[in-house]
C-alpha cells in the first residue's frame, strides 16, 4: 500500500498532519488567550468596584479635610492672638516695670560709685 504511493499524495499527508498540528496549536493558544481575558474581566470588576467605593467615599473625605483645614484655621487665629497678647504683656513689662526698675539700679549704682569716691578721698 504505502509503496504505491505517489510522491504528491505523501506531501498531502504532511500538510494534513502539520495543518492538524497547528490546529492544536491554535486551540491551545485560543484556550490561554481566553482564560487571560477571563482574568483581565476579573481584575477590571475588582478596579470597578473599588472605585465606586472611594468615590462615594470622596464626598466624606472631603468633609473631613474641610472640617481639619478649618480646625487647623481656628488654631492658627488663636496661636496669632496669644501671640499678639504675650507682644503687648512683654512690652507693658519693659515700659513699665523693667525700664524703671534699670533706671533704679543705674541711679543706685552711680550713688555707690559716689559714695565709694567720697570713701575712698577720706
Amino acid at each position: 500500500m504505502f509503496q504505491e504511493a505517489s510522491l504528491w499524495e505523501a506531501g498531502i499527508l504532511l500538510i494534513g498532519v502539520a495543518f492538524v498540528i497547528g490546529a492544536i496549536y491554535l486551540a491551545m493558544t485560543l484556550k490561554r488567550l481566553a482564560k487571560t481575558m477571563e482574568d483581565v474581566n476579573y481584575i477590571i470588576e475588582d478596579n470597578r468596584k473599588a472605585i465606586e467605593l472611594i468615590v462615594a467615599e470622596i464626598e466624606t473625605i472631603t468633609k473631613n479635610s474641610s472640617m481639619v483645614v478649618e480646625d487647623v484655621q481656628e488654631s492658627v487665629e488663636s496661636l496669632k492672638k496669644s501671640v499678639i497678647n504675650v507682644e503687648k504683656t512683654v512690652k507693658t513689662t519693659k515700659n513699665y516695670i523693667l525700664s524703671p526698675l534699670l533706671k533704679t539700679v543705674n541711679f543706685a549704682h552711680a550713688i555707690v560709685k559716689i559714695m565709694n569716691r567720697k570713701s575712698s578721698k577720706k
